[in-house]
């Protein structure tokens, strides 16, 4: 062991400081330790939510979506038959999509009637959510039945207890005449079915059977979208080129990341600032280290006289507070990372800290990354590296005497 390693762990170690240092040494290693928990506990909770959002997202979203890249509908009938046949996709179903004005006793709303067909169920997880009613969208019911949001629900006031009551619907089509009554087709749709995955899908979309829309807008064989579900072991990004490779510059295929890409830019935005305020705020509390070292510096005057005295160099000397400093950060923030690890582990695993009623989950989710208390490390690390040199350069012959 290095004279001035052995020398600042006596230091740290060492009743015999004064309590001025004994306290700030203390202040510092504590305001790392809660500065370095805080930074994992922010980050973990930032993966908790962006977690929790994409498993709603992927209740709805498909793994794959193939669009046109310019207009709304197109033909599926006329994409290459290598499309249909790739052995990585278990499940291809047919959507389409157009707004609507609905209209239940004296409320009105506008949606998106999504027409899907019987496989629809099989590419997402949309009856898991299912909060009141079934998923029938069945072509030999009497009357035409749907599955509308929550949030579309919600504005119409429309309940389960108004499930043998119809919704009107007006759909704007291709008339250019003088009557506005002509302007519009309209269609009654019953509601067997109430979805609720997150607000942006309750409020936007009612689910109903492709054929039905594909009449009410008069475009038979027409979809706006073909959504994928691919087998279990599939390389997704390999299958994604390789359809875009088939269907060429005409259609655009996505993953689920690029259907929701304003939302992960967010995340990763918002996730990036946090990251950088409590860092910020860690530095703050790293940099008492430059008052404990100094202190400690005068206090040991003496001592480093003699030290010098018997041949340790100014190199060695300030060595000794350089590694004095990286003790006092290196504790604060091993403790710290122990300390937000274990509360982010019992949050995980008991769910302690409860949202409250009304929420969609009972648990304020968190998740951790390991590469987040890497970074964490990383950011300690290097903040404890610059503090303790910038402060241990303080240290000449004139200070000592």
């Amino acid at each position: 062991m290095k004279v001035s390693t052995f020398i600042a762990k006596r230091y740290f170690f060492a009743k015999g400081s004064s309590n001025a240092v004994n306290i700030i040494t203390g202040i510092s290693v504590l305001g790392i330790l809660v500065g370095t928990a805080a930074l994992v506990i922010v980050l973990s909770a930032f993966n908790g939510l962006e977690h929790m959002v994409k498993n709603f997202y992927q209740a709805f979203d498909p793994q794959l979506k193939v669009s046109p890249t310019e207009g709304k509908f197109f033909e599926p009938d006329t994409l290459p038959n290598k499309l249909f046949q790739e052995e990585e996709i278990a499940v291809v179903s047919l959507v389409l999509e157009e707004k609507a004005l609905f209209t239940f006793r004296d409320r009105e709303y506008i949606a998106t009637l999504k027409g899907v067909d019987t496989l629809y169920p099989a590419v997402n997880e949309i009856t898991r959510y299912l909060r009141s009613g079934n998923y029938r969208l069945d072509h030999n019911l009497p009357v035409t039945p749907a599955v509308i949001g929550a949030g579309v629900a919600y504005y119409l006031r429309f309940s389960q207890a108004n499930f043998e009551e119809p919704v009107q619907l007006f759909i704007p089509k291709d008339y250019s005449g003088a009557d506005p009554s002509q302007s519009f087709s309209t269609h009654k749709i019953y509601p067997l079915g109430i979805f609720s995955v997150q607000p942006e899908f309750d409020e936007k979309y009612c689910l109903v059977p492709l054929a039905f829309l594909r009449e009410m807008l008069n475009r038979p064989n027409m979809a706006s979208a073909l959504e994928i579900r691919l087998k279990a072991k599939a390389n997704e990004e390999r299958v994604k080129e390789d359809l875009q490779s088939i269907l060429g510059p005409g259609f655009k295929v996505e993953d689920r990341l690029a259907q929701q890409a304003v939302f992960y830019k967010v995340m990763k935005t918002e996730g990036l600032f946090t990251f950088l305020i409590f860092a910020l705020i860690l530095a703050i509390a790293t940099f008492t280290i430059a008052g404990s070292l100094t202190m400690l510096m005068f206090e040991k005057k003496q001592n480093l006289a003699t030290l010098s005295a018997l041949g340790l160099n100014m190199t060695e000397l300030r060595g000794i507070f350089f590694k004095e400093g990286l003790i006092i950060s290196l504790t604060g923030g091993g403790a710290g990372l122990l300390l937000g690890i274990s509360l982010v582990l019992l949050q995980q695993q008991f769910g302690w800290l409860a949202v409250g009623e009304g929420y969609i989950i009972e648990a304020y989710p968190v998740k951790l990354a390991w590469r987040d208390v890497f970074l964490v490390s990383a950011t300690v690390l290097g903040l404890s590296l610059l503090v303790s040199a910038l402060t241990a350069q303080r240290l000449n012959y004139r200070l000592i005497g």
